[in-house]
């Protein structure tokens, strides 16, 4: 399913989509998962637009914990695979899913940022399976990446999602990210229509955003899931996010344990 052009592109831009890479009935499962999320939230969800503006642009993570369709999804699903192919790598190791949900009429974007400075890992092969379960364009919040950046060298701060939650990341020593909007014809910025069932694989360290949901009736539910490959160990340094779990792993381990369990190969 992937070619040789696609790792290529991964690896050049930093970003890769990959179209009908779920099929119907993955697409309808996790629907349904993201329904009963909706409708009975974790105890990690959060709505990112509190505070900012209306609408909702609901976030949860860690669904996999108490929901086996999530569960299946993060370890049963072509997602393990298919970052272990784009990474490089002989086995991917899950390490969390995260859920981002936009409803009609929510302006609050999701801000341009890195994934790796909030993580509590390093190494080169950290990547998300990003699968939309709607169909996405600009108007309702399709993700951009600067291609290429991932290779800057370059750890920017953490910014935050959401308004208020800025003391989080204040320990950061890193540097702000550029003010990407104020010069948008500087970047090679990349963003893809999509169907449900096409995926986004991008990056850890890829620099990426997206608008909020202008539309007034087209939601934007799309699922992260995240996997390291063989060179990521557990680096718990100052100022990365805390999970909400902590896993039973010494710093500079290898990321394969009961929290960040192998996804792939199977078994």
């Amino acid at each position: 399913m992937i070619s040789d052009a696609d790792v290529a592109a991964y690896e050049r831009d930093g970003v890769v989509c990959l179209r009908q890479a779920f099929d119907p009935s993955w697409v309808g499962r996790l629907r349904d998962a993201v329904e009963r999320d909706l409708a009975t939230p974790g105890p990690h969800a959060t709505n990112f637009a509190e505070g900012s503006s209306g609408g909702r642009f609901f976030g949860d993570m860690f669904m996999w914990r108490h929901d086996p369709e999530f569960r299946a999804a993060a370890l049963a699903s072509p997602a393990a695979a298919i970052a272990a192919r784009l990474m490089g790598s002989a086995a991917s190791d899950f390490f969390y899913d995260q859920l981002f949900v936009k409803e009609p009429g929510t302006a609050h974007p999701t801000p341009w940022h890195q994934d790796q400075p909030y993580w509590p890992v390093k190494g080169w092969q950290v990547t998300s399976v990003w699968i939309a379960l709607d169909a996405i364009d600009r108007s309702n919040g399709a993700v951009e990446f600067v291609a290429g950046s991932h290779r800057w060298g370059v750890s920017y701060r953490p910014t935050p999602f959401r308004r208020g939650h800025e003391i989080k990341f204040t320990s950061s020593e890193l540097a702000a990210i550029p003010d990407i909007d104020a010069d948008r014809g500087r970047y090679d910025l990349r963003w893809w229509a999509m169907a449900p069932g096409d995926c986004l694989v991008f990056h850890a360290m890829i620099v990426h955003g997206a608008p909020g949901n202008d539309t007034p009736g087209a939601r934007r539910r799309g699922l992260s899931l995240r996997y390291t490959g063989d060179d990521a160990r557990y680096d718990p340094r100052p100022g990365t996010f805390q999970f909400p779990y902590q896993p039973d792993l010494p710093p500079g381990a290898p990321m394969t344990c009961e929290l960040f369990p192998r996804a792939w190969p199977a078994g």
